[in-house]
């Protein structure tokens, strides 16, 4: 993969979990993928069970999702990125919330197979 990929992957990602797909936001993910919310000290494993899990619940939770304002860093060579993004969440009981996070995606045969996820502020993903 080379830089373009990386970014390529990871907003298609975003793009695919703001429209609700989660079929397609799992497909990013190896079988045995680990996903860990470093802010919460939670690690969910499994793309099939515990990261599922935890989209289910964090998509069931939200009307309106948008990632937006992405800063990359890559490293191709530890296959690799590390993205700051800025989340914009509108709740089922018709909230508004904007988020800042700082996710590291580590890749192994071109899918993730670790991410780590700090998120600013109360966890919206557990």
């Amino acid at each position: 993969m080379d830089r373009q990929d990386y970014i390529d992957a990871v907003e298609s990602y975003l793009a695919a979990l703001d429209a609700g797909r989660l079929e397609d936001v799992l497909s990013y993910f190896n079988a045995d993928a680990t996903f860990t919310i470093q802010t919460e000290f939670i690690t969910c494993t499994g793309r099939d069970r515990g990261i599922r899990d935890m989209f289910q619940q964090f998509l069931g939770a939200y009307d309106n999702i948008l990632h937006t304002d992405f800063e990359h860093i890559i490293d191709p060579s530890g296959q690799a990125i590390s993205s700051r993004f800025r989340v914009e969440l509108d709740n089922k009981a018709g909230g508004h919330e904007t988020k800042l996070s700082v996710n590291q995606w580590y890749f192994a045969k071109g899918k993730f197979q670790r991410v780590y996820t700090w998120v600013g502020g109360d966890n919206v993903l557990t």
